[in-house]
């Protein structure tokens, strides 16, 4: 008789992966005043619809984050300080089936939104690149995407330090859209 294989059943917890100065880990409750007030804030909200999220629909993204990891496998992170424990924003990955043409695919999606008071820290890239670290190990031979809003030059910047490049320009939800796709490393 052949020996057993048994595997634990995976609890949908997020991994915590962590830098020198960030820890990204999963979303608790007590984030939720912290995301709110992100993405409450103009220069968080300038190339994501351009005014400001009521709370029920950052609510609802809050949630579907954090739930991706239970469905899927994967998500998003809220990103920490290491040392002082304070919320700097998130980053992470979803599977949104946007209707956009080219499509996405199955590709994850890449994403992240700093707090504005820690904005030009480096943070986003720092978080970014960890986050794909994650993917290479966590997902081997995806190709990973993510969609960036024109002259979004900061988050442009960070996608290219992360191996992204431009794979076709769209429009989402009425407006212009870059689309970047980043081969498996």
């Amino acid at each position: 008789m052949k020996e057993a294989i048994v595997r634990l059943p995976w609890n949908g917890a997020a991994p915590v992966v962590e830098t020198d100065r960030l820890r990204l880990r999963e979303y608790r409750l007590s984030d939720w005043s912290d995301v709110r007030d992100m993405w409450k804030h103009p220069d968080v909200t300038k190339f994501f619809g351009g005014k400001p999220a009521p709370d029920e629909l950052s609510w609802t993204k809050f949630l579907r984050k954090a739930g991706h990891w239970l469905l899927l496998g994967y998500g998003y992170w809220a990103v920490e300080d290491k040392h002082s424990g304070a919320f700097i924003g998130e980053a992470g990955f979803g599977d949104y089936k946007r209707d956009i043409y080219p499509s996405l695919g199955a590709d994850p999606e890449i994403g992240w939104a700093i707090a504005p008071d820690f904005h030009g820290r480096g943070y986003a890239s720092e978080a970014a690149l960890a986050a794909t670290a994650w993917a290479d190990a966590a997902f081997g031979t995806r190709r990973l995407c993510c969609i960036i809003s024109p002259g979004n030059d900061a988050s442009i910047r960070v996608a290219r330090k992360c191996g992204f490049h431009e794979s076709a320009r769209a429009t989402y939800n009425d407006d212009p859209i870059i689309i970047f796709h980043r081969d498996p490393q």
